[in-house]
């Protein structure tokens, strides 16, 4: 049995919008769901390990983010079950936190693909598989989802669409200073 996305969305929408989480708040939710699977959770010295590796101001939200999830949806639960006493927690939230890091909690809150990639890239740093999918059709559905691959896909039509517009202008200029020398002939 996997993680049921859709339920998780459905619990997720109709959770109050709740304040940010503060930091430590939100550490101790997460910790606190490694400890209800009987997994060690990180330490404090991980937790400052982490703070120091990403130290872009949108962790803390992140971080913030997944606690409110966890506390808030059937995903601690699903996450719970899924954990097993060998798991590395360290290792599991640094590769999430790298996975997510150009996401914000207003997008993850207000875009349902953006919730969705968070909730997935959750279940595939934890181990766990998306209820109804096979591992290869959820690693494609990711894929599709990826924020970062979007926004890279943006950034090289953003560059295509400027090169054509600078050969654009390069023509333009070309072909009135041709038409220019052609005026001279004619007078």
């Amino acid at each position: 049995m996997g993680f049921n996305l859709p339920r998780i969305q459905e619990q997720l929408t109709a959770a109050p919008l709740a304040s940010p989480y503060p930091h430590d708040l939100a550490v101790a939710v997460i910790c606190d769901t490694f400890r209800q699977a009987g997994v060690k959770p990180p330490s404090l010295a991980a937790w400052r390990s982490l703070s120091e590796r990403f130290r872009h101001p949108l962790w803390k939200e992140q971080v913030g983010m997944l606690a409110y999830v966890l506390a808030s949806t059937l995903l601690r639960e699903e996450t719970v079950r899924v954990l097993r006493p060998d798991f590395d927690g360290n290792d599991a939230l640094r590769r999430f936190f790298e996975a997510v890091s150009p996401l914000t909690a207003e997008m993850v809150r207000a875009n349902a693909f953006r919730q969705e990639e968070f909730l997935r890239r959750w279940v595939e740093c934890v181990g766990g598989a998306v209820e109804g999918e096979r591992p290869r059709d959820s690693k494609r559905r990711l894929e599709q989802l990826d924020y970062r691959r979007a926004l890279k896909e943006y950034e090289r039509a953003e560059a295509a669409r400027k090169a054509e517009a600078e050969a654009r202008r390069k023509r333009l200029e070309e072909a009135q200073r041709r038409a220019a020398d052609a005026r001279g002939w004619r007078e």
